[in-house]
């Protein structure tokens, strides 16, 4: 064959190749169109409402069947930007409140390399060795195996490398696909009660709502239980099917496995661990308490007075009690006994000591230690300011023999007022001789409440509904209200004991105290509305007080 003849011939099957690509070209550009056009005719044959743009994102969100006309959308929100956005709606027929996670999905070409980048880690990966963090360790391999497949993958426009990145992380170092609601500070608990049910949250905002997620199938749901409890370093399976575990996070864990227990198959709850706690200035911020009574705990932490935080389930008893331990002086030698590892403070000279529960199921057993245990360690490290995070059973007697033997004492307790709660207390199995009330100094309650909102629409909130002085048994002085009316608080303390006890070991007048009240409420309100609301920044200001409070004063006045 001579070379005129080759060269036709090549020109000739590079001419039919560029033809079936300029037709394949032609055909999916004909496919798009029709899928956009037939996309676009379901979406008016169900009578979805198309949003081409929600403002307060940086996505496109189309149209999903919770945004049907409807529904109206309350609250829009990133959870990871620019992957995951939470999108609360409510139904206008029903009022049902819904939260809704929307996704940026992986297309089919994304999802195969992302199935095979996990098959990688899961088969090449080895444990780690030594004392290192597992997160960071995987972190770095697995940004180390995604490079590996973008240079063997070579330049691919239709991949998005950093969404791969985010699903990666979710799956394996995050909690699957409910890892958007561990992400979201506004929620509390993630429950969920069975397979093919919505999992439920409780919003900070809109309280327990349902979500729309869920688990397919028991298989799945049992799946990720397994998956919680190897998380955790726990153990459950049938033969001991209920879980009772702390997370890496720090968030609790409960969970109950397939049908041994509960009857509709398995389960759990995720009680959230947060992080940066709720402050004072928060409380503030969100009408939970004014600056006035916030002065007036301030100076109760400031002298050791013995205080008991009431409140029923939920209510916000734990975040009060961090918020105030905050307020403490930083000389102070403080000690914490918990269940679960939630207060965050500021202080240097803190020790953090924390229950365990038995290595076996059952209660008592071989390796738990209590919490009447840890209390009585915790009097062999001398501090000023012992704090249990709950008292609920013969801990409590121990507590109020250290607050007796001159320690000061903050815990919270299961009661709606003071009397419930020294009923409680000297009732089995706590045992508290009465004669011992008269060493609680105060007891406050805070309570969840409902307020109408601009919708008419009963939104719930906290508030601390009353604050009492403790003179003895039976013996108790309202020094604050909240008038629900109003949403205001009435602080009297023209009779106050606290006052009267403070002047005494103080050598301050009560008007000099008074005045003392007036200067801390300006820097709490100088703090509120700065928006100083980190607990580590708020710190700064309230031990700048402690040693100069003059000084601080005349930094505010400049400042403002």
């Amino acid at each position: 064959m001579n070379l005129n003849a080759i060269i036709f011939k090549t020109l000739t099957k590079c001419f039919k190749i560029i033809s079936k690509l300029i037709v394949s070209r032609c055909a999916l550009n004909f496919i798009i169109k029709l899928f956009k056009k037939r996309r676009k005719e379901d979406v008016e044959e169900s009578g979805d409402e198309v949003i081409e743009e929600v403002n307060v994102t940086s996505i496109v969100l189309r149209s999903r069947k919770y945004l049907r006309p409807e529904h109206r959308i309350l609250e829009t929100y990133p959870l990871t930007e620019p992957w995951a956005y939470a999108i609360i709606t409510e139904n206008v027929g029903s009022g049902e409140i819904t939260y809704n996670v929307e996704e940026i999905g992986l297309n089919e070409y994304e999802l195969n390399v992302f199935k095979k980048v996990i098959e990688y880690l899961v088969w090449e990966l080895e444990p780690p060795k030594g004392n290192v963090n597992i997160y960071d360790y995987f972190q770095k391999h697995a940004r180390r195996a995604i490079k590996l497949f973008q240079i063997k993958l070579g330049r691919t426009p239709a991949l998005s490398w950093s969404k791969i990145t985010y699903y990666v992380e979710r799956e394996i170092l995050g909690y699957g696909f409910l890892d958007p609601l561990f992400r979201d500070p506004n929620i509390e608990d993630i429950s969920c009660n069975g397979a093919s049910k919505p999992i439920y949250v409780w919003h900070r905002k809109y309280e327990s709502i349902p979500t729309n997620l869920s688990f397919p199938n028991e298989e799945e749901l049992s799946s990720y239980i397994l998956k919680l409890a190897h998380k955790s370093g726990k153990h459950i399976s049938i033969a001991y099917p209920v879980l009772d575990a702390m997370l890496p996070e720090g968030h609790r864990v409960a969970a109950t496995f397939q049908k041994e227990v509960s009857t509709k198959g398995s389960t759990f709850a995720v009680r959230k661990f947060r992080e940066d706690p709720i402050t004072i200035v928060d409380m503030i911020d969100f009408g939970t308490i004014s600056p006035e009574v916030a002065a007036y705990l301030w100076l109760l932490m400031d002298y050791k007075m013995t205080t008991l935080i009431l409140g029923t389930t939920g209510a916000g008893k734990t975040s009060t009690l961090n918020a105030l331990a905050c307020l403490l002086r930083p000389t102070y030698k403080i000690v914490t006994v918990e269940d679960t590892p939630e207060i965050r403070l500021p202080h240097d000279n803190w020790v953090q000591l924390v229950s365990r529960s038995s290595y076996i199921s059952t209660t008592g057993g071989p390796g738990e230690i209590s919490l009447f245990q840890l209390v009585k360690v915790a009097l062999r490290y001398r501090p000023d300011v012992l704090i249990v995070g709950e008292v609920r059973g013969e801990e409590a007697y121990v507590l109020f023999q250290a607050i007796a033997t001159g320690h000061s004492g903050l815990t919270t307790l299961h009661a709606e007022d003071v009397d419930a709660a020294v009923k409680r207390l000297t009732s089995p199995p706590m045992n508290i001789p009465k004669s011992y009330t008269s060493l609680v100094n105060a007891a406050l309650v805070i309570k969840r409440v409902t307020k109408i909102d601009e919708y008419g629409r009963p939104r719930p909130i906290r508030r601390i509904t009353n604050i009492w002085e403790v003179n003895g048994y039976d013996n108790y002085l309202d020094i604050c209200r909240w008038n629900p009316i109003k949403d205001t608080f009435e602080l009297d303390l023209a009779d106050s004991l606290i006052l009267k006890r403070i002047s005494e070991i103080s050598g301050k007048t009560v008007d000099e105290l008074i005045s003392d009240l007036n200067l801390r409420k300006s820097i709490l309100g100088w703090l509120t509305s700065n928006r100083i609301r980190s607990y580590r920044d708020m710190s700064k200001y309230i031990h700048k007080y402690y040693l100069s409070p003059k000084e601080l004063l005349s930094d505010i006045r400049v400042r403002e």
